[in-house]
Formats: structure tokens, sequence, C-alpha cells
């Protein structure tokens, strides 16, 4: 099962107050593929979303919707009120006469039939995307102005979205997931809100161990390479004879290089018969490969 499908069978699963009926079965049905005296109906691969708009139909309006399923390769379920009386009495309920491209938001007594409203909306033309993989959520609406409706709804209660066109489809999405975890709360799942928020909790635990292990790698990196120039410019100055006549400080730090090869400069200090700082010995390891350079030139 997707995770669009989890997130769709909990908000299916929420029980709703009387007033909130209507305003989930009127968000189901105008966001579906087709609401206006001539047809109201749904399509949808999943079937649970079918059933819940025939249960939210009947209980918002007492008229239950007829289910078929067709497609080949992927089922797909049509929910439809093919009588025109049950039609009438629906859009005659929800005062439609202002029109099939716009919300009536007169029909929402209270707050929490504007969330019912939104859920409704998400159930039949919502989608979103495994937290996992990547933060995003979306409504595909098939009218600019209901787009654009729902949107001031959204943004009413705190939840901005960004509003394009695709194939001739109005997308509002937000890829945000603190827009995500709100939009869900607002709409009753908060179980996934839970979810996400514990997904991006495990998220930025493993980019910070990631990051950190990429430090260290970094750091091993750049300790081999400054210890093989090292020990290739001590190896060079005592074959042209001239690592005994460095200063002794300078002798000193060489020939600790020389015979501990693989340590690292905390561990060279550790074992160094004279108190050296790790400052102090890079620095002197730094002049010898200097003096390298230079003769080299």
């Amino acid at each position: 099962m997707s995770f669009c499908s989890q997130v769709k069978d909990e908000l299916l699963s929420l029980r709703l107050s009387g007033c909130c009926r209507p305003s989930l079965a009127y968000g189901f049905m105008l966001f579906g593929r087709s609401f206006s005296i001539k047809r109201i109906v749904l399509q949808t691969g999943n079937e649970n979303v079918a059933k819940g708009y025939c249960d939210a139909v009947f209980s918002g309006f007492k008229v239950r919707p007829e289910i078929s399923c067709g497609g080949t390769l992927r089922p797909t379920y049509k929910a439809e009120i093919k009588s025109e009386a049950d039609r009438l009495k629906i859009l005659a309920s929800l005062d439609f006469g202002i029109g099939e491209d716009s919300i009536n938001n007169e029909l929402f007594i209270r707050d929490c039939c504007v969330s019912a409203f939104v859920r409704g909306a998400f159930l039949a033309c919502g989608n979103i995307n495994d937290p996992e993989k990547e933060y995003r959520l979306e409504f595909l609406v098939k009218s600019e102005n209901i787009a654009q409706g729902l949107s001031d709804i959204l943004f009413k209660n705190g939840i901005n979205m960004k509003k394009t066109l695709r194939n001739k489809v109005t997308v509002l999405y937000t890829k945000e997931s603190a827009a995500i975890e709100d939009l869900l709360t607002f709409m009753g799942a908060g179980h996934v809100t839970l979810d996400i928020i514990d997904t991006k909790i495990m998220k930025s635990v493993k980019n910070n161990i990631n990051r950190a292990r990429n430090c260290d790698n970094a750091n091993i990196s750049r300790t081999v390479e400054a210890s093989i120039k090292q020990r290739t410019a001590i190896e060079y100055l005592e074959k042209a004879d001239r690592l005994y006549s460095l200063p002794q400080e300078l002798l000193d730090a060489a020939l600790l290089r020389k015979n501990n090869p693989q340590a690292t400069l905390k561990e060279l200090c550790r074992i160094s018969s004279a108190p050296l700082t790790v400052s102090g010995l890079n620095h002197r390891l730094a002049k010898i490969v200097s003096i390298y350079e230079e003769m080299n030139k």
C-alpha cells in the first residue's frame, strides 16, 4: 500500500459530527471528476476512496451512488449518482445556484466543517509523496477558480500553497514539510503528521551522521596526504645528506615522523620525549617540507 493510500485510509476512518457530513460530501463531490446537473461522479484507482465517497454522500444527503469498476492494467472505480432527481436534490441542498465554478463558503457552519470540506477535496483529488523520498502534497483541480477558492480557504487557516498548470489541470502544491504537517493536522490526520515529524528527525540524524563520517574521511585523507609529503621530504633530505644538518628541533620532528610513519600528529606528540603541541609539531614538519621544496626548485 502506498503512503498516499495510508493517509487517505486514516482520513476515511475519522468520525464526523452531524454538521460536518454535508461539508465532507460537498468537498468529495466538488473536487471529483464531475459535479453538475448532468453528472455527479468520482473516478479513482482506490477502492476504499470510492466506498468512502458513497458513504459520505449517503451520510450527508441520503443518496447512495453506484460503484462500477473498469480498466485493464489497473482497476478504475467510478462512484456515480445516476438519478437526475437525486442530483437535483443534492444541488438544491447545497444551494448550487451560484454556479459550478466556485465554492459556496456559506455552507460551512463551523470551523470543523471547513476542515471536513478540505478533507473531502483531498480524498477526491489529493496526492502526497512518501516523506522518506520527497516532501510534496498536491491537489489536482479541474477548475482554476475552484483551485483558487481552495487556496484562499487554506491561506486563511495558515497554510500557503503554490499554484501551477499541468496538462490543463490546475495544481495546488507545497514542498514544505511544515505546510504538509499543518495541512494534515487541519484535515484530522494527526497520526500521519507525527509519522512525518519522526521521519524528519530520522533524516536529520542520518544527515548529521553522514556529514560527520564525510568529515572524518576528509580529515583522514588530509592526514595521510600530509604524512606522505613529510616522509618524502625527510627521505630526500636524508639522501642529500642534509637531514642531520637541520636545526635540532626540526631534526627531532623529522626523526619522530620517520620512525612512526602511520601515526597522527596527536600520537606523535604523545610519544615524543620532549613536550610538543600538535600545532608546534605541524609547524616544524611543514618547515621541513618547505626546505625540501626549495631544494627541488
